[in-house]
């Protein structure tokens, strides 16, 4: 069977362009090729029948399956298993292309998207004067502000340059996927907020077979509390969490060398150096075995 280029259904799916060529081998597989412009990015989505092969023949894609965070380039092969919650994106200058295969093949009636909205959960957590409690989409007021601070950011993401709006809100939005995503409250008053999040970096997870690894980030956004021992209250009581009911074996932070503020506050809940090194950051991590 010979499906030329002209036949192929060509589509738009929420910004990336598809050429679908259809069913092969009986309905065993299925071909298209995607192209992902500058910016582009594909909904978290599921397929509940296909197996789905993506394989990169030009510029940069990131994808993220089932929370762990790969970056494909020319020739790198991504499969997303069945069932596996997914995205990718083009975050680069140079549009991308991927061939795709579905196995078997593609039936859209079987691929789910999810809704572009923080994922809820029900956790409720107490430290000795701070309470966790669910974000949710209500609280962008909060975090939008927090997130527009230069001072404020500069501790949380060694940054001052402040995100668009609608980036800022898919970040916290796309890590909710894989992550227990918390506004940190003093006396019934939102200060800041903090995840605790599925490890999504391959080459920490690499390093320690076997290991269930999750990572906290947070950000007191208050500045009128800093120094109070407020950051310090909420990582212990993610950390407790995190062993005691989560069933993580390790939880690593990863901070700037240059924010010693940040460095203080998790070594005080018992964060240690880590064995490894990511990108120039200083890794911290604690362990089941050292909690407590």
């Amino acid at each position: 069977m010979l499906i030329r280029h002209g036949e192929a259904r060509e589509f738009d799916f929420h910004g990336l362009r598809v050429a679908d060529y259809g069913a092969t081998c009986e309905g065993t597989a299925s071909v298209a090729t995607v192209e992902v412009p500058a910016g582009g990015r594909h909904r978290f989505a599921y397929s509940s029948r296909c197996e789905k092969l993506y394989f990169v023949t030009g510029g940069t894609v990131q994808f993220d399956v089932d929370g762990v965070v790969y970056k494909a380039g020319p020739g790198d092969l991504v499969v997303v298993p069945r069932g596996d919650v997914f995205r990718y994106a083009n975050w680069w200058d140079e549009s991308a292309k991927m061939l795709l295969v579905h196995v078997p093949a593609f039936d859209p009636a079987a691929e789910h998207v999810l809704p572009n909205e923080i994922r809820l959960h029900d956790v409720h957590v107490r430290g000795k004067r701070i309470a966790l409690r669910p974000m949710t989409e209500n609280d962008w007021e909060h975090v939008l502000a927090w997130n527009a601070d230069p001072e404020v950011l500069v501790w949380s993401d060694d940054t001052t340059e402040i995100r668009p709006e609608e980036d800022t809100k898919d970040i916290y939005r796309s890590v909710s996927r894989f992550a227990f995503v918390f506004i940190i409250e003093d006396e019934g008053e939102p200060i800041g907020e903090c995840w605790l999040q599925k490890m999504n970096l391959p080459e920490i997870i690499e390093q320690f077979p076997g290991k269930d690894l999750r990572r906290i980030d947070i950000m007191i956004g208050r500045k009128d509390v800093w120094g109070q021992g407020l950051g310090s209250d909420a990582i212990k009581a993610l950390v407790a969490f995190g062993f005691e009911q989560d069933g993580a074996d390790g939880i690593f932070t990863l901070v700037s060398p240059k924010n010693l503020r940040s460095q203080r506050a998790f070594r005080k809940a018992g964060f240690r150096q880590a064995p490894l090194e990511w990108r120039g950051e200083v890794a911290l991590a604690v362990w089941r075995e050292m909690s407590g």
